[in-house]
């Protein structure tokens, strides 16, 4: 395989993995809020 092919694919697999992290945080932050937004009222 070559190098530049291997350098591709961890960028690719990296930046899957922010996007991925990136929306289950924005979906627990918003449950979250929902939560004690819910226990507030």
């Amino acid at each position: 395989m070559p190098a530049w092919l291997e350098v591709l694919l961890n960028l690719s697999g990296y930046a899957g993995f922010v996007a991925l992290a990136s929306r289950g945080a924005s979906q627990a932050d918003e449950s979250a809020a929902s939560r004690i937004c819910g226990e507030e009222s």
